[in-house]
This record gives C-alpha cells, structure tokens and sequence, in this order.
C-alpha cells in the first residue's frame, strides 16, 4: 500500500489502520529520500489527527492530536475500542466546537502552530480526548 502525499487541501481518511498507527504515521513523517510508502511530500508533523473509535455508539472515543504527538496519545488514552477510523488533514480542526473552517484559505500557514494549540487547548498535554457522543445525538436514537 502507498499512501498520498501531503497536500494541505487533502484529507485523508484510514479505515481499520488504529493497529498500524505507528507504521502510518512513520510513513507520513518520513523524509528520507529512498522512502517508498508514500507517493509525494512529507507531512508536517504539525498536522491535525483525529482517531475516532466506535464512532456512533454510546462509548464512542475520539483522540485528538497532531502527527508529531498522536501515538504516544493514543497509547496514553487507554484500552484500543475497535473499530477505528483515521482522519489525517486540516479539516480534522472543523469536527470541534464550532470548527475553524478557514484553515484552507490561502496563506494561512503561518498562524498553524496557534490554531493547532487553540484547537488542542492551551495548556493541554499535545493531545485532547472526547469519550462518548456530543449533545444532539439524542434525537436520532432508534426505537
């Protein structure tokens, strides 16, 4: 398997990949010149992740990070809850509160570091944990 290459515009989603956490992020972060697992630029390490277990159920979890810190937060999170999906990109930042869709926006590179910090809340440990589903799901419930 090759994965993209970095491109600020892209998000790139993995399915059933939370075991192999570490192999993808080691191959989005790689700068080596004979790296071969992926087709394009490095990711900055910098780059919003989020990895969103059991998505949908009551127990749901959410791990929020950045490349350079994902790994060692989702091994500080606690007991893997299968099944997992990956989101790596900067549209990772709109599924938090009210969401900072203007991350797209040309030249907005500058100010990524402050909005990473803002968006993990300052003061946090590089990481930010969500356990079970956000108000308004309620509504949808089955019955």
């Amino acid at each position: 398997m090759v994965l993209p290459g970095y491109e600020r515009s892209r998000t790139l989603v993995v399915l059933m990949g939370v075991a192999r956490l570490q192999l993808i992020v080691k191959c989005l972060l790689d700068t080596s010149p004979e790296q071969t697992k992926r087709s394009g630029m490095a990711y900055p390490a910098i780059t919003p992740i989020a990895i969103i277990e059991r998505g949908s159920m009551p127990d749901q979890r959410v791990v929020y990070s950045t490349l350079k810190d994902i790994v060692r937060a989702f091994e500080c999170s606690g007991v893997q809850r299968p099944p997992g999906m990956i989101v790596i990109g900067w549209a990772v930042l709109s599924l938090y509160g009210e969401g900072d869709v203007s991350v797209l926006d040309d030249s907005v590179e500058n100010g990524d570091h402050d909005r990473v910090k803002k968006w993990l809340q300052e003061g946090s440990d590089g990481w930010r944990v969500e356990e079970g589903l956000t108000t308004g799901w309620e509504e949808f419930e089955l019955k």
